[in-house]
């Protein structure tokens, strides 16, 4: 089923004409007549707002899939906090000691020219 037969799926199961539809959004009954016949998309407020009068998901209006809203995001795999912050402080540590040895060669280069 492609987007602009979900538009129209969805509007005619919510009971709403495309005049009503337009009104709930402030736009023209066309647009809303161009969404239904793929010759037109919503911007991202309108695609919003129907989510909102349809009460379904953008997944499912933009794909026709649905997600499953209950499921948590996964931790990330990968470094421990711990080991990260010990790696973030030895970073730090070596780019110190890296501008300093850089300021001193500098220093020494001044003075040997300029003096």
């Amino acid at each position: 089923m492609e987007i602009a037969e979900r538009f129209q799926k969805l509007r005619r199961k919510a009971g709403y004409s495309q005049e009503q539809t337009a009104e709930l959004l402030g736009i023209s009954r066309q647009a809303v007549s161009k969404w239904e016949s793929g010759q037109g998309k919503p911007d991202l407020d309108n695609l919003v707002r129907l989510t909102e009068i349809y009460n379904t998901s953008a997944d499912y209006i933009l794909l026709g899939t649905e997600k499953n809203m209950g499921t948590s995001v996964p931790e990330k795999s990968g470094l421990s906090p711990e080991v990260r912050k010990m790696l973030c402080s030895l970073a730090i540590i070596a780019g110190t000691a890296l501008v300093t040895i850089l300021f001193i060669t500098v220093l020494g280069l001044v003075a040997k020219y300029l003096l």
